[in-house]
């Protein structure tokens, strides 16, 4: 669910359902993003998650030295704070999209 109702306020109801179906799509799961970096973290695969891929590569680039998997415990805490700019990014791009379609 949006955290930020106000942004579907000026949407028409098939336009609301567009944009949920949307959302749905691309939208990021904060648990599974803290799964993730507790989990994989070593090899970047929350970053992936998140479409950094570079970072995502350079973290499987060194996780022979066990760097990453100590910083990747540290973003365990962090990653709800990044998942919920990212699906407010997506919400603003997929509305950005819904908008630009009612006046084409």
């Amino acid at each position: 669910m949006i955290d930020n109702l106000l942004l579907l306020r000026d949407l028409t109801d098939p336009e609301k359902f567009l944009f949920q179906g949307e959302y749905n799509v691309v939208r990021k799961n904060s648990t599974s993003g803290v799964l993730l970096a507790f989990s994989l973290g070593g090899l970047g695969v929350h970053h992936f998650y998140l479409g950094w891929i570079g970072l995502g590569i350079l973290y499987v680039a060194l996780c022979w030295t066990f760097i990453p998997a100590l910083v990747a415990l540290i973003e365990t805490f962090l990653m709800p704070g990044r998942v919920q700019p990212y699906n407010a990014e997506k919400a603003e791009e997929i509305l950005t999209k819904i908008k630009a379609l009612r006046h084409a």
